[in-house]
């Protein structure tokens, strides 16, 4: 591809970037079905931005950016990758949300540096594959949205996890893996099917924010009085059916949301008196009430 079928912008910012010698380079929002060759002068490239360029497919030389560290390929209309991308292993952050994947290529196994893997969005994954589960310099890893069928026990393996989403990923149970994953501060588990909360859990104490909301919970373990880290609680549009007491003793709460769960829940009195003092019970509560 010439540059003459390129954006005007994505042109302009090649240029710039060729004639400061930046390392960094941003071609978000310039719509091309696929990569010009003028971005092969850039191999020194460490951080690359391809969000929203509606590419449907990538080349083979792109596996020429071996010091690209960040590689951000949000909301495209890529199916498949490039065998190449195996050669990228300075990569520690990989964006790939809002495709149109219906498998993780093998290629990337290679990429052991990996911190962050963003595979969620519109893809449409069934299974993911083991060798993910090798990854184990991830902190976070991104699987929203994902119908996924098959989800390996190896990603227990990924003790370095700090962010674990799951979202809208047609989970029955939370995966007993996930309580391997101690060092979690982050645990997105919304929009699927659950009916309960495991007791280990509670075991999780390391959780700042806990996603459960859109599920179909009738009611919390008490291990999970023990997670005294929560800043961020969300039952949302659950069937709670009473809010359990010790909800009060977590005090690190900033934000807790329980509104939704039909009937309202029965709120215990000691919660009762502590909103009076507390703006986040009394906001909760006025929430109840819409």
């Amino acid at each position: 591809m010439g540059d003459t079928k390129v954006p005007r912008a994505a042109v302009l910012r090649m240029n710039r970037c060729l004639r400061t010698g930046s390392d960094r380079l941003d071609l978000s929002l310039c719509s091309m079905s696929t990569l010009p060759e003028r971005l092969r002068e850039l191999t020194h490239l460490r951080e690359l931005n391809l969000t929203s360029t509606n590419l449907t497919e990538l080349p083979e030389w792109l596996g020429e950016f071996t010091g690209l560290t960040t590689l951000t390929l949000w909301r495209n209309r890529l199916t498949r990758l490039p065998g190449s991308l195996k050669n990228l292993t300075a990569l520690t952050t990989l964006n790939l949300n809002d495709n149109d994947l219906s498998e993780v290529p093998e290629s990337l196994a290679n990429l052991t540096g990996l911190t962050a893997l963003d595979l969620g969005g519109g893809n449409r994954l069934t299974e993911i594959p083991r060798w993910v589960g090798d990854l184990t310099g991830l902190t976070a890893l991104n699987l929203n949205g994902n119908p996924l069928i098959t989800i390996p026990e190896s990603l227990g393996n990924l003790t370095a996890l700090t962010d674990l989403r799951l979202i809208r990923t047609q989970l029955d149970e939370v995966p007993r893996w996930v309580e391997n994953l101690t060092g979690l501060t982050e645990l997105w588990l919304g929009l699927n099917r659950l009916t309960e909360v495991p007791e280990w859990l509670g075991n999780l104490t390391g959780l700042k924010e806990l996603y459960l909301n859109q599920n179909r919970l009738t009611g919390l373990p008490d291990s999970l009085r023990n997670l005294t880290a929560l800043t961020t609680l969300n039952l949302r549009n659950n069937q709670l059916a009473e809010i359990p007491e010790w909800l009060g003793d977590l005090t690190a709460l900033t934000r807790l949301e329980l509104q939704g769960n039909c009937p309202p829940p029965t709120i215990p009195e000691s919660l009762s008196r502590q909103a009076r003092t507390s703006r986040l019970w009394r906001r909760f509560l006025e929430g109840l009430d819409h």
